[in-house]
């Protein structure tokens, strides 16, 4: 049975390094990303009888690689959304980390300036 996403019960956590250099251009850069992966999002895993969407990559920065994933349970009635809304939540604020992520029921993001994902 389809299930809309809970709001209230979701929260972030972030790298304590600050990015260096331009942080606006960084964070938009990771949105864009974020973007990107969102739309690749695509029925990856089953864990338990439940199926994950899911979609992860690496891209270069400058001198940096940057790693991010995102992921939702199959009974999220829009995953779409739920991502969207946990990328913006990452960046409402000026305080722009090397890496984060939002940790909810239904979704969840990540990323960060070093490999977090085994293969």
């Amino acid at each position: 049975m389809p299930i809309n996403t809970n709001y209230k019960n979701i929260f972030s956590m972030y790298n304590p390094n600050n990015v260096r250099g331009d942080a606006k251009l960084f964070a938009k850069r990771v949105v864009d990303f974020f973007s990107e992966l969102t739309l690749k999002v695509d029925k990856n895993t089953e864990v338990d009888s439940v199926v994950i969407f899911y979609a992860e990559g690496k891209k270069k920065l400058g001198k940096n690689t940057l790693y991010a994933m995102v992921q939702c349970v199959e009974l999220t009635i829009d995953c779409k959304s739920c991502l969207t809304w946990s990328i913006a939540k990452l960046f409402k604020n000026d305080d722009i980390k090397q890496g984060g992520r939002v940790l909810g029921s239904n979704c969840e993001i990540r990323y960060e300036l070093y490999p977090f994902i085994r293969s």
